[in-house]
């Protein structure tokens, strides 16, 4: 398996953070990343050795899911269900109550919003609906700044 955030540190291009993201010098965690693998010899950046998350926990209380309350781990279990709120479990769970269901009821279901989103995200993919431990970190976030100064000065 290719990991990468795991790649992307490698490459000198950010640390992990509390929220088990990749923390960028500049854009925080508000990156995404893309991979061409090759054998040629590229040069990395040199490595990102200062720590960049402020340990100011926001991600941690901001999390819908309590995913982050282990430090150095992400429940998948717990995340997947409010980030993807219309994958497996919701498919699985959709078509065990279409099975108990009458004909007419069952054609009703096929009208409802539930039927439509799992519907939508069988063919597209499932979409993520939360990212809090994105959004409410405030490193390399200009909106952010404020909350990361005010942990700043809290702590000392």
């Amino acid at each position: 398996m290719f990991l990468l955030r795991h790649a992307a540190i490698a490459a000198g291009l950010g640390v992990f953070g509390r929220h088990n993201l990749v923390i960028h010098p500049r854009l925080g965690p508000r990156v995404l990343f893309m991979a061409v693998l090759t054998d040629l010899a590229l040069p990395s950046d040199p490595k990102v050795s200062e720590d960049l998350c402020i340990n100011c926990n926001i991600c941690v209380e901001s999390c819908p899911a309590a995913a982050l309350d282990i430090e150095g781990q992400t429940d998948f279990g717990k995340c997947i269900k409010v980030s993807q709120p219309y994958g497996l479990a919701k498919i699985i769970g959709f078509w065990m109550k279409w099975a108990g269901k009458t004909p007419d009821e069952q054609i009703k279901m096929l009208f409802t919003k539930d039927f439509f989103m799992t519907y939508q995200a069988s063919f597209i993919g499932f979409q993520y609906a939360c990212f809090k431990c994105y959004s409410s970190c405030p490193v390399g976030s200009k909106v952010g700044k404020k909350e990361a100064d005010k942990c700043e000065r809290n702590s000392k």
